[in-house]
């Protein structure tokens, strides 16, 4: 069932992707994005309600795992859309003080979680049992929003926290985005370049490309944000990588191959160099 699910999933960002590439004004371009979220989880809890998860195992599997990355595109949605649609239409000053005070709640959020953020991403399994099986919840381990609104057949006392953690690792990229974009001037057109240059790899590629130059720092010494190197690129290459920033969170979530294109290049450029000392 876990590659029904996968399925599901890829169809899920698929759909996405479909979505951000129609240059939809942001807020109905989200709301269309928390649509799509809603039907997919409705098709995943009648998957889960057909074929019943048949041991521990599987059920932990679930919902510490693969449910969470479902439900946090939902989460990450929605609070975007709460957060633009309540966005005062004021000065750059205000309008920072604004979008900060949202990143002072998610650090708040982090802060409070810290403990299961690191058994989380440790890889730890000693509570599991606890945290991702059904019939197993404490109100003290529950969202103060989620005690009583929680539904036990389809949750457990920690697998909203976890898509809440991926959601909220989302939203803190797109709320420090928004805010450089307002400080940041549009960068000015790059001169010379040759016009028919175009990307005719995977727009996946480029993004971890982008992202491995901007964490290298090797780019006007490290102070280059994504948005800028993204600008450049989809001018240099004549593409549109739509929004990187979920696609870096889906590259980041990657159990195996998350830098495959990197690797690719690497193992590419040895090769041919292997050649050349061949032929000298």
């Amino acid at each position: 069932m876990r590659a029904i699910m996968q399925r599901l999933y890829e169809k899920l960002e698929d759909r996405l992707r479909e979505i951000q590439s129609e240059s939809f004004p942001l807020l109905k371009e989200t709301s269309q994005c928390i649509n799509v979220c809603q039907e997919t989880l409705q098709e995943l809890r009648k998957m889960v309600e057909k074929n019943q998860l048949k041991d521990s195992k599987e059920e932990i599997e679930f919902f510490k795992e693969i449910k969470p990355k479902f439900y946090s595109q939902f989460i990450y949605y929605v609070k975007v859309f709460h957060i633009e649609i309540n966005r005062p239409a004021a000065s750059d000053k205000v309008q920072i003080s604004y979008l900060e005070s949202h990143l002072n709640r998610i650090k708040h959020f982090f802060d409070n979680n810290l403990d299961f953020y690191q058994y989380y991403r440790s890889g730890a399994t000693h509570f599991d049992e606890v945290y991702f099986i059904r019939g197993q919840e404490d109100v003290r381990l529950l969202p103060d929003d989620l005690t009583l609104s929680i539904d036990h057949s389809f949750s457990t006392t920690q697998s909203y926290k976890v898509s809440k953690l991926f959601a909220y690792e989302l939203l803190r990229i797109y709320l420090n985005t928004a805010i450089s974009s307002i400080q940041l001037t549009d960068p000015p057109e790059p001169k010379n370049i040759e016009k028919k240059l175009q990307w005719t790899g995977a727009k996946v590629s480029l993004i971890e490309l982008i992202y491995s130059l901007q964490t290298a720092g090797v780019i006007n010494n490290g102070t280059a944000d994504i948005k800028l190197l993204t600008n450049f690129f989809e001018r240099t290459f004549q593409v549109d990588l739509g929004n990187v920033y979920n696609v870096f969170q889906e590259m980041r979530i990657r159990k195996k191959n998350r830098s495959s294109f990197l690797d690719q290049l690497k193992e590419r450029l040895i090769q041919r160099m292997d050649e050349a000392d061949e032929d000298y």
